[in-house]
């Protein structure tokens, strides 16, 4: 991968962490932005982009099907999707962030495991960026599960 490539893609997945970073901001400030229940536009965010990710490695999946078994890689791609919506249908906000920080570090981990080989874990900066992604919004969503758990206390 280029240079080039490599920035936009740095870029971007940073700039997804600004909202993670300024939703857990306001929640643990008890502020509103545009009149918006935070813990939801939290959640609704997180449900996103772990659905994104999920999509990740259903793209992977359909562009190696002849050549590797990626059958695990389809199926895990719907479970996280799925597990992303559940983490929105639940009445506890709570448990749906623990779903979601669980569907996060899975993925992760089976971008790592199950597709050697590949861009997603060989590429030099790929993989160290998903790492650190990955943990600044774990990072984040458990503050706003000790807020939302105990309220104040941070």
């Amino acid at each position: 991968m280029t240079s080039y490539k490599n920035r936009w893609i740095m870029g971007l997945g940073a700039a997804g962490l600004i909202p993670f970073i300024g939703l857990a901001l306001c929640q643990l400030m008890d502020t509103t932005v545009f009149n918006l229940a935070m813990p939801y536009a939290f959640v609704t965010y997180g449900a996103i982009i772990l659905s994104f990710l999920s999509g990740t490695l259903w793209g992977r999946a359909l562009h190696y099907a002849d050549q590797e078994q990626t059958q695990v890689l389809i199926v895990l791609s719907n479970v996280f999707s799925l597990a992303a919506w559940l983490s929105l249908l639940l009445d506890s906000m709570i448990i749906g962030l623990w779903i979601q920080i669980v569907g996060y570090l899975a993925v992760l981990f089976f971008e790592k495991r199950l597709i050697p080989g590949s861009i997603m874990s060989d590429q030099a900066s790929y993989y160290p960026l998903r790492l650190v992604l990955t943990i600044a919004v774990v990072v984040c969503e458990l503050f706003v599960v000790i807020d939302l758990q105990f309220p104040g206390t941070l």
